[in-house]
C-alpha cells in the first residue's frame, strides 16, 4: 500500500508520559523508519522523556502508521461496556494497546488492552484466550500480574488487568540502568516463584523478555503477559499471519532455542527467564548472551553463558540455561535455588527508578490495584461479568459483528419496516415476525442463568430504528444457562474435591477406591466427566455429573504365618511385604522350642493390614536355666539348701569334711533346672 505524503502533528502519550507535539512524517521525508515514518519531538516533559521515546519508538511507528491510515482507533476518553473509562494511553504490545482506565463501579485504576482489530476476529484466538483467561483469573500471586475482566466492545477484544506502580526491566535497561547482580538474583526468584504458579496452573508464559519484567518503584516486582502469548501462537498457526494483523515479533533475543523451530513448554519459560536476568546486569541486552546472539555466530548446540559475578547463583541459573530442555530445571527449583544463593549476597539495595517514569494518569503517581492491602492474602474479589462468559458467548458476539456489518449495507429501493421491542419475548414470535416482515434474522445463542431458554437478550438495530426488507435483524436467544469451568482437584482430598465441584454446579458420585503405592488415601486420582478424564478448565452444563477416582492408599498387606521361623527369617519375611517387627521383641523360655524361633504373634495370619504395620513377636530364649551359684565355704546342708533354692540338686558329696571347697560343673555354669551338682567336700586338717 502507497502511503501518500503528508505531515500530521499529534499528541502521543508513552508510559503515562505525553510526548506533546509528536511530529509524524510519512514517505518522502528525509528520515525513514522501517514503516517509512520517522518522528520528531518538539517538547520532552522532563529528561526520561528521551529513554521512553527510544523504548518505544517501534512501537509509535505502528501506531501512528496506523492512524495514518485509518487503522488505529484512539480509545482515550472513551467507555467501554460502560464500564471503563480510558483515561490515557500508556503502551503498545505484541497485537494490542494499553491504556489506563478507571472501572466505573468501583472507581479502582486498572490496565486495559485493546486487542487489534484483525486478531480479535481470529477465532482460533478467541478459543485459546477464552480458556487460558478463564484460568488465569484463578492465580492470585503477588509476584503475577491479575486478570480482572475481559470481553468485546464493538469490533475489538479487551482484556483488563490490575495496574503496577512501576516501569519494565527493558525500559530500565534502555535507561542505562543495569542491575547488579544481587539485585537481578532477587527479581529471578521473585518472578520464578509467579512463574511456577503459572506452570502449576497448566499454562506457559511463552514470551518472557525484560519487556515483560515489572519492577516497582517500592521494589516489588510482576510477571505480565503470560495470558496474551498462547492464544497470539494460536491465531498465528492457524489463518492468521504476522503480516497485516498488527501482531509484533515476540522478543526472540531470549527465546528458547526450542521456541526457534516451533516448540515450546514451561521448560522453554525457565530459559527465557534466566536469558533475561542475564541481560539485566548489562546495558546491552542486544549483546547479551541469548540464544539469538548464539545462533548469529554459529553456536546452535550450546547452553547459556552465566556471568561469573552471579557467584553462587550461577550454578542453577546455568541449569535453567541448558540448551537442552530436559536438562534444565523447573521454574520452583529455580526459585528455590537463588533463594539459596541470595545467602552469598549482602542484601541489594531496592532497584532505583527514576521519579519520573512513576507518572500516571494526569501527573498523578499511579494508584496500583496491586498495592491494596494484602491482596495476595485476602484478595479482593471484583464484579468479573465478561470473564465469567462462555466461549460461546464470545463466538456469538463475534458472528453478531459480523452480520451487523453486512445488515449496514441497505438495499436500495426496498420498503422499510420500524423495529419494536423484542427483548423479553420468545424466538419463536421474533422468528415469525422477521418472516412477516421479510427481514433476515440473525440468532446468537448466548448462556445466560437470568432467563429462560429461547427468551430474546438483546437486539440489534435498538427499538425506533427502520429495516428494509432484506436487511438484518440481530438478536441474542438465550440457550441455556452459563456454562461452569471445570476445577482443578486432583491431589485435593475428597471432601475438598466435592466441595469445589458441587459450588461450581457440579453433581459428584464416587467410585470403589484405587490402590495406589504412592498416594495417599483419600486424595482424588481422576476426574471422569463423561466418561473421559478431566483435568480441569473445561466448560460444562450445569448439573454435569462428575465421577471422582479417590485413592485407596496402599494395597493392604495379608499377615503372613510367622511362628515356628527364627528371628531373622520372620523379619525378612515382613520386609518383604512393608510391614514392620514391632519393638521391643519379646522373649520367652521354652523347654521344646529351640532358642531364636518366634513363639508367637499379636496379629492372625491372613489379617489385612495397612502398609507399614507393625507385628509383635516373641521369641524363644530356650528352657530356662539356672546359674550354679558360689558356695565355696559353706556347709553341705547349706550347699544342698542353696541348689534347691535354684531348681538345682546335690547328685554326689565327695570327701568326708563339713564344708564345701567347689562344685562341678563350676559356679556360674548354667543348666536346665533339676540338673545334679557334685559338691566338694574334703577334711580340713
Amino acid at each position: 500500500m502507497m502511503i501518500p505524503s503528508s505531515t500530521t502533528t499529534r499528541t502521543v502519550t508513552v508510559d503515562a508520559i505525553p510526548l506533546r507535539s509528536v511530529q509524524l512524517t510519512v514517505a518522502g521525508s528525509e528520515k525513514l523508519s522501517p514503516l517509512g515514518v520517522s518522528f520528531t519531538a518538539t517538547s520532552w516533559p522532563n529528561s526520561a522523556a528521551v529513554g521512553i521515546w527510544r523504548h518505544k519508538q517501534s512501537h509509535l511507528w505502528q501506531y501512528c502508521r496506523d492512524v495514518e491510515l485509518g487503522q488505529a482507533n484512539d480509545w482515550t476518553g472513551r467507555v467501554v461496556d460502560d464500564r471503563y473509562h480510558i483515561l490515557s494511553y500508556s503502551t503498545r504490545g505484541r497485537g494490542w494497546d494499553e491504556y489506563h482506565a478507571r472501572e466505573l463501579d468501583t472507581n479502582d485504576r486498572v490496565l486495559i488492552k485493546i486487542l487489534s482489530t484483525s486478531i480479535s476476529e481470529d477465532v482460533e484466538f478467541l478459543r485459546r484466550l477464552a480458556s487460558d483467561i478463564a484460568t488465569a483469573n484463578f492465580i492470585v500471586h503477588p509476584h503475577v500480574q491479575r486478570v480482572f475482566d475481559w470481553g468485546r466492545s464493538g469490533e475489538v477484544v479487551y482484556l483488563v488487568t490490575e495496574t503496577f506502580q512501576g516501569v519494565s526491566l527493558q525500559l530500565l535497561l534502555d535507561q542505562g540502568h543495569p542491575l547488579t547482580a544481587a539485585q537481578a538474583t532477587k527479581l529471578g526468584f521473585e518472578i520464578a516463584s509467579g512463574l511456577n504458579a503459572v506452570h502449576q496452573s497448566s499454562l506457559c508464559h511463552g514470551d518472557i523478555s525484560p519487556s515483560n519484567l515489572l519492577i516497582g518503584a517500592n521494589g516489588s516486582s510482576k510477571l505480565a503477559g503470560f495470558f496474551l502469548a498462547d492464544a497470539f501462537n494460536a491465531a498465528e498457526a492457524g489463518r492468521l499471519s504476522v503480516v497485516g494483523t498488527g501482531l509484533l515479533e515476540p522478543s526472540v533475543r531470549f527465546a528458547a532455542p526450542e521456541t526457534l523451530s516451533g516448540t515450546s513448554g514451561p521448560e522453554s519459560d525457565v530459559y527465557s527467564l534466566v536469558a533475561s536476568l542475564v541481560a539485566s546486569i548489562s546495558d546491552q541486552t542486544g549483546e547479551s548472551e541469548t540464544p539469538w546472539r548464539n545462533l548469529s555466530h554459529g553456536e546452535r548446540d550450546q547452553d547459556l553463558r552465566i556471568p561469573a559475578e552471579f557467584e553462587r547463583a550461577k550454578e542453577i541459573l546455568g541449569e535453567g540455561g541448558r540448551f537442552e530442555p530436559k536438562a534444565r530445571c523447573d521454574a520452583i527449583s529455580l526459585t528455590e535455588g537463588l533463594i539459596e544463593a541470595t545467602k552469598g549476597f549482602t542484601k541489594p539495595a531496592n532497584i532505583a527508578i527514576p521519579t519520573s517514569l512513576l507518572v500516571g494518569f494526569d501527573g498523578d503517581p499511579v494508584a496500583s490495584s496491586a498495592d491494596r492491602s494484602n491482596e495476595f492474602l485476602r484478595p479482593k474479589w471484583r464484579p468479573v461479568r465478561k470473564l465469567a462468559a462462555t466461549v460461546a458467548v464470545v463466538f456469538a458476539l463475534l458472528s453478531a459483528g459480523t452480520a451487523w456489518a453486512v445488515s449496514s449495507v441497505q438495499p436500495q429501493g426496498l420498503p422499510a419496516h420500524l423495529v419494536q421491542q423484542y427483548t423479553g419475548r420468545t424466538v419463536g414470535e421474533v422468528r415469525a415476525i422477521a418472516d412477516s416482515l421479510s427481514w433476515v434474522l440473525d440468532e446468537d445463542q448466548v448462556r445466560t442463568d437470568d432467563l429462560p431458554t429461547g427468551i430474546v437478550l438483546a437486539q440489534r438495530p435498538a427499538p425506533g430504528r427502520r429495516l428494509a426488507e432484506g436487511e438484518m435483524l440481530v438478536v441474542e436467544v438465550a440457550s441455556g444457562p452459563r456454562l461452569r469451568m471445570t476445577p482443578m482437584v486432583l491431589g485435593l482430598s475428597t471432601a475438598a474435591a466435592v466441595a469445589r465441584l458441587e459450588t461450581k454446579g457440579f453433581e459428584v458420585d464416587l467410585v470403589q477406591p484405587l490402590y495406589d503405592e504412592k498416594i495417599a488415601a483419600g486424595e482424588v486420582i481422576k476426574v471422569l466427566i463423561g466418561g473421559e478424564s478431566a483435568l480441569g478448565g473445561g466448560l460444562r452444563e450445569p448439573g454435569t455429573r462428575a465421577v471422582l477416582v479417590v485413592s485407596g492408599g496402599p494395597v493392604p498387606r495379608t499377615v503372613p504365618v510367622l511362628v515356628g521361623l527364627d528371628f531373622s527369617n520372620a523379619e525378612r519375611v515382613l520386609n518383604e511385604l512393608q510391614l514392620r517387627v514391632a519393638r521391643p521383641v519379646g522373649l520367652e523360655p521354652s523347654e521344646t522350642v529351640d532358642e531364636g524361633t518366634v513363639l508367637s504373634q499379636d496379629l492372625t495370619p491372613g489379617l489385612l493390614v495397612d502398609r507399614e504395620s507393625q507385628v509383635s513377636l516373641t521369641i524363644s530364649s530356650g528352657p530356662d536355666l539356672q546359674e550354679v551359684p558360689d558356695m565355696r565355704g559353706l556347709t553341705v546342708f547349706d550347699a544342698e539348701r542353696r541348689l534347691d533354692e535354684v531348681g538345682l540338686q546335690v547328685g554326689e558329696i565327695r570327701g568326708d569334711g563339713l564344708k564345701v571347697q567347689g562344685t562341678e560343673p563350676a559356679a556360674g555354669t548354667f543348666l536346665r533346672p533339676g540338673t545334679s551338682i557334685l559338691l566338694w567336700a574334703p577334711l580340713q586338717e
